[in-house]
């Protein structure tokens, strides 16, 4: 299931994403103005290429300083130097403006990848149908015997997997976004490995099995195989640039999903990624359209810390982690401030430096206390009067 975590998540990893557009897009407005005083191999009247060369550096040392020191000093520029900086300026701040709605969407489609993946995998289990079909084809050809008891392939009548291919959200879904399961990899798997599987021969072997083994058995191998062989985990990485974050979700939700089968002969229930989506969505764009529109205050929140420690020389996930976790606080009344701590903590645990925990901690600890001291960080309702 998606949780509050994944989402905090899924907002850090933008962020991250976005931070490193703007950079690439102070580069593009420096470039423009070294286009635009490049000289035109065209022009009919010679260019004085030192002189070019000269007004670039001039135009490029206005607007670094323009954003390095908030420097407004190229507005006494020469017309075309002072135009040339006000373009690249604007340019910077266009691309920015398109890169915020493009990562929304990409935030978006990334919580889509999850149910994307998680449909895939239950369809891809279902494909054993056909593969152990195809095996018993194969096998009775090997042993060139008439008649091989149907008992010993009884994989391919699983009421489990039949109510999973036949299920009509599954079907559909696989059409619309033209599910293709990796079936050769697939059928690897199944006859290097799960056919090897004392518990799967055992079950084979069976003359006959109640329903509980047959539900058994494909969570088992769902488990086992589906979910943790390392050749299909490969796959699922290249399918999925976050499946080091989706993955537990992913695979909650499968196994939710098979051991909450009840009666195979019925439409199967499929888990919702979230019991409230709609208050997740929420959660998640507005932490993440808060953080954008906070960054400079939090920003300064966070350097007022650091004096001693240049912000450009911190590690750049623990500046995402340090911006989402202060914005939620100051943005989210109903959240408690210790709560927000902890969440972040264990996030930088996992994608920040060894010592980010502690660094974390830390900042967050001091700076939390000093906005609820002087009011930024507003808390109500029952249980959040008491934040420390």
């Amino acid at each position: 299931m998606l949780n509050r975590r994944i989402l905090r998540i899924k907002v850090i990893q933008t962020i991250y994403s976005l931070m490193q557009s703007k950079e690439s897009n102070y580069y593009l407005g420096l470039e423009n103005i070294a286009d635009h005083f490049a000289p035109n191999l065209m022009a009919e009247e010679k260019q004085d290429v030192l002189v070019l060369d000269q007004q670039k550096k001039q135009a490029s040392d206005f607007y670094t300083s323009f954003f390095e020191k908030k420097d407004l000093s190229y507005e006494q520029a020469p017309t075309e130097i002072k135009k040339t900086v006000q373009d690249a300026i604007l340019y910077y701040h266009q691309l920015n403006q398109k890169d915020k709605v493009h990562y929304k969407d990409v935030l978006l489609q990334d919580i889509h990848q999850v149910e994307y993946m998680y449909y895939f995998l239950l369809v891809t289990l279902s494909r054993l149908i056909q593969i152990a079909e195809q095996d018993q084809k194969e096998s009775i050809h090997v042993l060139k015997t008439e008649q091989d008891p149907d008992y010993f392939f009884k994989l391919k009548h699983n009421p489990y997997l039949h109510a999973i291919d036949n299920h009509p959200v599954l079907r559909k879904y696989t059409d619309k976004y033209k599910l293709n399961p990796p079936m050769e990899e697939w059928k690897f798997v199944f006859k290097k490995f799960i056919k090897k599987d004392p518990i799967y021969i055992d079950y084979m072997k069976a003359p006959s099995v109640s329903l509980e083994a047959e539900k058994n058995i494909i969570v088992h191998i769902a488990k086992n195989y589906l979910l943790k062989q390392d050749s299909l985990t490969t796959l699922w990485e290249d399918m999925d640039y976050h499946w080091v974050e989706n993955d537990e979700t992913v695979r909650s939700l499968v196994l939710k999903c098979l051991k909450g089968i009840q009666d195979p002969s019925k439409e199967i229930v499929l888990p919702d990624l979230s019991p409230n989506w709609e208050e997740d969505n929420a959660f998640l764009l507005e932490l993440f359209a808060k953080t954008l529109a906070l960054e400079s205050t939090v920003e300064g929140y966070i350097s007022a810390k650091v004096k001693n420690w240049d912000m450009d020389r911190l590690a750049i996930m623990d500046k995402m982690i340090l911006q989402v976790a202060l914005t939620e606080m100051i943005e989210f009344s109903n959240i408690p401030v210790k709560v927000t701590i902890n969440e972040y903590i264990d996030i930088s645990k996992t994608y920040s430096t060894p010592k980010s925990k502690q660094f974390v901690n830390g900042l967050l600890d001091t700076i939390s206390e000093e906005l609820l001291q002087s009011g930024v960080i507003k808390k109500s309702g029952k249980g959040l009067l008491d934040n420390k």
